[in-house]
């Protein structure tokens, strides 16, 4: 074992040697090198052959070189039977990636650095074959790093702006790339036009127009098609004087005093123009500026205000390049200034205003100047238009006023229109000149008393009213006109004054003065006429009204006022303790007196006084109403009856009479309307009752009762009155009801067989007579008018004569009564009793329908009834008819004849029965009585 395994290690080692020594052989046999290029920043796959030469072997082991490393950069492993790789972390790291299943096999290579360049080596072990050793040449592209740009000055570009230039200027421009790897080749590009090329650098030479403004040249640096060239695009910047200067709108004229706006537009001018507006030669500076978006057009605004002196100046808009000499370009136009008439009013030639004299004429003339021309012109005077006449005269622009007066001194105004207007000249004042007047054309009365001085004043009318002088003259009728000499204390007074003294009555008369001036005296003298002044006299017919419990109201009538006004003035007195209460002072003798507080008489006391001295007093005494009594005061108040007052107090009578008249109207009414009422409620009562009676209303007629399928009609009707006055009342009228009961079903009492000895058939029901109030009253016997003077009735009341009686024979509470056919006995309704056999049946031949039985019965009832007086009395005392009551149709039916019906309950019982029994018998029979009616 020893042996083997020393044969097999000489074996394996001697393989190895073989192996390396064959390696070192094809390496150094392997002289092509393959170049391979990638771009920094890209991708590049470097190729290794990975095929083996002998068949069925297969890649062991792959390692991959790099020049200037004396460690493996990459390996890949699959000798394992499990493929693993390495890279070198700090050559190629995690960018590198062996792919066999490409042909050849490749090494990628992702985000090349400048560094990765060199000289690879990519060693293959098989299993069987021998190594194979591949080389290639990895070169990484560098584009340059920037591009430096030079101008004709040797001057570094800075930006992507050159220039400004101006047109026509020569520029030379030099392109230089900095480091790349391999060396750049450098070119100048305007727009698809190439202008140059070389290697490293380039230059390009321009001669600038207007259309180079803003184009873009281009300088670009290539390295390799494969990597993108690096460039520097260039604007360029130009200086361009302006290609237009216009003021848009063209020329026009413009209005005098409106403010206008004017705009001029500069086009083509780089940068931004400078524009100016220019009047003449004054620069205005009302002026605003914008430019548009791509700064080729430039606008300006003006605001100017045009004057009428600016007609025929030049208006003008200038632009202007300061960078560039011999740019400036200006538009303008003389400006048509139009405006409202200018007016000028003057006086005619040779006229001097400050002596215009009343009398006179006078000559104005009126200058106008206007754009557009004007077309009327006319004068006014105070503003008011002058008009032709006498003495006025207008020709043109001329107004003459001849002999002038005073009247027409004032200020005049010369107006013309044209299409903006009207225009008017400043106001010319005429002054004329005249000689003083007496402003009053009536003489003034002047109140003097004797040994008064009286202040005098010449009030004249004057132009000049200066250096005016005054004479005064007296006049009376006893002496002549005398001069008044101007005393001393006159000249210490203002002219046109003068103190007159009234010493005696020779000086009451006239005082005249006349005035003179610069123009002439005055021709008719003022006159004051001097008369006697004195006291004034007493008020009288005082009355005193309104009378409160703190005021009174005081009213007298003026005396003479001595010639001189006056005034009044009222003391009111305590006269209790003479204190003054008020003082008060008016024009009029009228006083409203408020705040008086005294439970005392006071005393009034009134005066008047003028300036010659105060009147005699009227005295009068009054008491003011004591609060709260309001008592009324001693003093006679007088009543004023004025129009509005009688008016009220006639208006306030009226009124009370008409309302006291429609309240005993309205009395009146209301008492008819309540005996209508209550007569209307009798009358429907007695109606009500009438129908009890007769079963039908006064206004029914036969056929209403005709129709009514319960009564058997007859030819008559029943009476609709009942009184105990009307003994030939008609019973045989009354609507009999009818029964259809067999007469063996009913029972009649034993208290009414006295009275029936007769076979006819007893069909009538009774109540108890104590739940009824029976009437005391004699039963009186009165004979039937239709039975005859051989038939006699049954003592019964008379309630149906006089139905009143009946209605208080009603119960009071009905509504546990029987029907009312049970109230009375049958004999009182059938033929007057007791009935004679023929009156039964008067007809002989025909047959007469009452049974022996019923005859036999009514005569045992008879009998029995005449054995029992007192019970006979009770039904003499209690007979009531025998009424049937409808409770849907509220009528009433009386059985005549005792024929029996099938509403008519029965009553069973003997005649030996109880009054107690009996009682309970009849109530139970007049509730089955009820409910045989409602079904």
């Amino acid at each position: 074992m020893i042996v083997s395994r020393t044969q097999l290690v000489l074996f394996f080692a001697l393989l190895h040697y073989r192996a390396e020594s064959q390696q070192e052989v094809l390496i150094e046999e392997s002289l092509e090198v393959e170049s391979v290029q990638g771009p920094t920043g890209g991708r590049v796959e470097l190729p290794c052959d990975v095929s083996p030469a002998l068949s069925a072997d297969k890649v062991g082991l792959v390692i991959w070189y790099k020049q200037g490393h004396e460690t493996p950069i990459y390996s890949l492993d699959a000798r394992e039977g499990i493929t693993s790789q390495w890279s070198d972390p700090s050559t190629l790291g995690n960018r590198a990636t062996f792919r066999t299943n490409t042909t050849p096999a490749v090494l990628v290579l992702n985000k090349l650095r400048p560094e990765d360049s060199g000289q690879y080596r990519c060693r293959v072990d098989f299993i069987k074959s021998p190594t194979k050793n591949s080389r290639l040449n990895l070169t990484v592209l560098i584009p340059p790093d920037r591009l430096i740009v030079i101008s004709e000055g040797n001057d570094e570009v800075h930006g992507n702006i050159l220039g400004p230039y101006d047109e026509g200027a020569e520029v030379n421009l030099t392109c230089i790339a900095v480091g790349g790897r391999p060396i750049a080749r450098v070119s100048w590009w305007k727009s698809h036009a190439l202008l140059a090329n070389s290697e490293a650098r380039a230059t390009v030479s321009l001669k600038l127009h207007r259309p180079d403004f803003g184009t873009d040249i281009t300088c670009q640096a290539v390295t390799d098609p494969s990597i993108p060239p690096l460039s520097n695009r260039l604007s360029i910047d130009m200086n361009l004087p302006p290609l237009s200067v216009r003021i848009q709108g063209g020329k026009r004229p413009l209005v005098a005093g409106q403010s206008t706006e004017l705009t001029c537009q500069v086009v083509g001018a780089r940068p931004k123009p400078v524009i100016s507006w220019w009047k003449g030669g004054t620069k205005l500076t009302t002026v605003r500026d914008s430019t548009s978006m791509d700064g080729n057009i430039t606008i300006s605004v003006l605001t100017f205000v045009p004057a009428i002196e600016d007609a025929g100046r030049v208006l003008s808009c200038r632009a202007a390049q300061p960078k560039i000499s011999h740019t400036t370009r200006e538009d303008g136009w003389k400006m048509e200034i139009q405006h409202l008439p200018v007016v000028t009013l003057k006086f005619g030639a040779n006229l001097d205003a400050d002596k215009v004299v009343e009398g006179s004429d006078i000559y104005l003339d009126c200058r106008v100047r206007a754009n557009p021309w004007y077309s009327n012109v006319h004068f006014t005077h105070n503003g008011i238009t002058v008009k032709a006449g006498p003495g006025v005269l207008l020709a043109n622009q001329t107004l003459v006023l001849q002999h002038v007066s005073r009247q027409a001194a004032g200020p005049y105004v010369c107006s013309a229109t044209n299409i903006l207007g009207d225009g008017f000249s400043s106001p010319l004042i005429l002054d004329v000149k005249y000689a003083p007047t007496c402003k009053s054309e009536q003489p003034i009365n002047i109140r003097a008393a004797r040994g008064e001085v009286v202040e005098i004043e010449c009030i004249v009318d004057a132009n000049p009213k200066v250096s005016l002088t005054f004479q005064w003259w007296f006049n009376s009728t006893t002496h002549a006109k005398r001069e008044l000499k101007i005393s001393p204390l006159n000249v210490q007074n203002q002219a046109g004054t003068i103190l007159y003294v009234v010493n005696s009555s020779a000086d009451y008369g006239w005082v005249q003065c006349v005035a003179s001036n610069l123009v002439g005296s005055q021709t008719l003298p003022c006159v004051y006429h001097i008369l006697p002044a004195e006291k004034p006299s007493a008020v009288r017919n005082c009355d005193i009204t309104n009378v409160t419990y703190d005021s009174l109201t005081l009213n007298c009538t003026p005396g003479h006022d001595g010639g001189v006004r006056q005034t009044f003035f009222l003391e009111v007195f305590d006269k209790t303790t003479g204190m003054l209460l008020r003082n008060i002072s008016n024009e009029e003798p009228l006083f409203e007196v408020p705040g008086l507080s005294t439970s005392g008489v006071l005393a009034l006391s009134i005066r008047s006084y003028n300036s010659k001295g105060l009147s005699e007093a009227f005295t009068l005494a009054c008491s003011l109403l004591q609060y709260p009594e309001r008592r009324t005061a001693q003093v006679p108040v007088k009543v004023e009856l004025t129009t509005l007052l009688i008016t009220v107090l006639a208006a306030v009578v009226i009124i009370t009479i008409m309302a006291a008249v429609s309240a005993a109207v309205c009395y009146c009414k209301y008492c008819n309307n309540r005996e209508d009422t209550n007569e209307k409620a009798k009358r429907s009562q007695e109606e009500s009752l009438n129908v009890l009676l007769t079963g039908e209303k006064k206004t029914d007629s036969a056929d209403s009762l005709d129709k009514n399928p319960d009564i058997i009609p007859l030819n008559t009707k029943l009476s609709d009155t009942c009184s105990n006055k009307s003994s030939n009342t008609d019973y045989s009228s009354v609507r009999p009801l009818i029964s259809t009961t067999n007469v063996d079903e009913f029972e009649i009492p034993n208290r009414f067989n006295a009275h029936y000895n007769h076979a006819i058939n007893s069909t009538y029901q009774y109540e108890h007579p104590l739940r009824y109030r029976i009437p005391n009253f004699q039963p009186s016997l009165a004979p039937m008018p239709n039975i005859g003077t051989n038939v006699y009735r049954q003592p019964f009341h008379n309630v149906y004569e006089d139905w009143l009686r009946y209605k208080n024979a009603l119960p009071l509470d009905s509504s546990h009564l029987l029907p009312l056919e049970q109230l009375r006995p049958p004999e009182e309704y059938i033929s007057p009793p007791p009935p004679v056999l023929s009156d039964l049946c008067p007809n002989p031949n025909s047959q007469c329908h009452l049974q022996e039985s019923h005859l036999r019965e009514m005569g045992q009832r008879h009998s029995s009834n005449e054995s029992n007086p007192a019970l006979s009395q009770n039904l003499k005392m209690s007979d009531l008819p025998s009424v049937r009551v409808h409770s849907e149709s509220s009528s009433a039916y009386f059985n005549k004849f005792g024929v029996a019906t099938n509403t008519i309950p029965r009553m069973k019982g003997t005649n030996t029965m109880s009054p107690k029994p009996r009682l309970k018998e009849m109530k139970l029979d007049s509730t089955k009585s009820t409910e045989t009616e409602t079904d």
